[in-house]
C-alpha cells in the first residue's frame, strides 16, 4: 500500500515537472495606473484591462506581443519576444519615456519552479485559438461488497485506507481519491455500478483577432525596438561612403543615406569600419542610434572603440535619450 502511494505521488510530480519544462510564462506589468489588454500572437488574453497579467502555458519560444491600453489616447505597443529555453518565466515592464512615450522593456527571467505568485496579478492560461464550449464530465463509481463467512481485519497494517490527492500547478489540476478496503478473507461477491453525467457551459468571448505573422529580423533578439523594419543589406550604402576620399564627405554621405532608414547593430558596426578615426566612428554611432532596430544590442558598438573615454561618451549619449 505504501509503495503504491509513493509511486503514484512520484508519477504526478514527474508529469507536472515535464509539463512545466515544455512551456513558458510571461508577466507584463505597467508602472503607473494605465490598465491594458495583452494580445499574444494576435489573440487578446485578458477580458478586462489590467495593470499586471501573467500568461501561462506558452509553447512557442517566439512570441508576438501587442499592448492595447484602455485609454485610447495612448498608442499601442508592439514587440517580439524570444525565449532561449523552455521552462522559464519572463517579465516585461511597460515604462514611459520622455521621447517615445510608452515602451515595453525586458525586466527579468526566472525558472518556472522559482516563480512567485502575486495576489494583485491576473493569471491567464494562454488562449491559442477561440475557446470552445467547456465540457464537464463527472463519473461516479459505487462498489458494494458482500462477504460470505467471517471476515476479520488484523493488525498487520491492512484495513481501510483513504487517500485524497489534489494538486494544481499553473492551471494543470489533478484530483485523485483512492479508497482501499482490504480484508483477510477473499470470499466475496462484488457488484459495481457506474453512473456518468455530462454537462456543457457557454464559451467566453475573448475578442479574437487575426494572428500576426512573426518575422524575425535579428535571431534570438527580444529587446527594445528602435525602428520598425531594418534594411536587409547595406552594401550600396557602404560602397557610396567608401567612394568618398575625405572623412567629412564620407560622414555626409552616411548621414544622408541613413536619415530615413532603419538598420541593425551589426550593420552599424560594419559602416563604422569605413572610417579611420575614432571621433568619426563615434559621430556615426550617435547618429545611427535612433535609426537602429535592435537598440538593446548597442553595447556591441561600444566594443569597437579603443578608448574608454569614447565608450563613456557614447553611453552618456544613449542614457540621455
Amino acid at each position: 500500500m505504501k509503495q503504491f502511494l509513493t509511486l503514484t505521488i512520484f508519477s504526478l510530480f514527474t508529469l507536472i515537472g515535464g509539463y512545466a519544462q515544455s512551456t513558458n510564462n510571461m508577466v507584463i506589468f505597467v508602472e503607473d495606473a494605465k490598465p491594458f489588454y495583452a494580445v499574444i500572437n494576435g489573440i487578446k488574453q485578458n477580458v478586462q484591462p489590467k495593470t499586471n497579467v501573467k500568461i501561462t502555458g506558452l509553447t512557442n519560444p517566439s512570441v508576438s506581443i501587442k499592448i492595447i491600453f484602455a485609454d485610447s489616447n495612448i498608442p499601442d505597443i508592439s514587440k517580439r519576444a524570444w525565449f532561449e529555453t523552455m521552462g522559464k518565466e519572463a517579465t516585461y515592464r511597460i515604462v514611459h519615456t520622455n521621447k517615445n512615450g510608452y515602451k515595453l522593456r525586458f525586466f527579468g527571467e526566472v525558472s518556472l519552479m522559482s516563480s512567485v505568485a502575486n495576489a494583485n496579478q491576473e493569471v491567464i492560461e494562454f488562449q491559442a485559438v477561440a475557446p470552445s464550449a467547456t465540457h464537464n464530465e463527472t463519473v461516479t463509481t459505487t462498489t458494494t461488497t458482500t462477504t460470505n463467512g467471517d471476515t476479520s481485519v488484523g493488525n498487520d497494517g491492512f484495513g481501510n485506507d483513504n487517500v485524497n490527492i489534489d494538486m494544481n500547478v499553473d492551471g494543470f489540476g489533478i484530483d485523485m481519491n483512492v479508497n482501499i478496503n482490504e480484508a483477510s478473507q477473499s470470499n466475496a461477491n462484488t457488484t459495481t455500478t457506474t453512473t456518468t453525467t455530462t454537462s456543457s457551459s457557454s464559451t467566453t468571448d475573448f475578442n479574437l483577432e487575426t494572428p500576426e505573422t512573426i518575422i524575425v529580423y535579428v535571431p534570438n533578439y527580444g529587446g527594445a525596438v528602435g525602428c520598425p523594419v531594418p534594411q536587409e543589406t547595406i552594401n550600396s550604402i557602404k560602397s557610396s561612403i567608401e567612394n568618398e576620399s575625405f572623412s567629412d564627405d564620407k560622414m555626409n554621405v552616411a548621414k544622408q543615406a541613413l536619415k530615413n532608414r532603419c538598420i541593425k547593430v551589426s550593420q552599424v558596426i560594419e559602416l563604422m569600419t569605413v572610417f579611420d578615426f575614432e571621433d568619426n566612428k563615434l559621430e556615426l554611432a550617435k547618429f545611427a542610434y535612433d535609426r537602429t532596430y535592435d537598440i538593446d544590442n548597442y553595447y556591441l558598438v561600444s566594443k569597437e572603440f579603443d578608448f574608454s573615454s569614447t565608450k563613456t561618451e557614447l553611453n552618456n549619449y544613449i542614457n540621455s535619450k
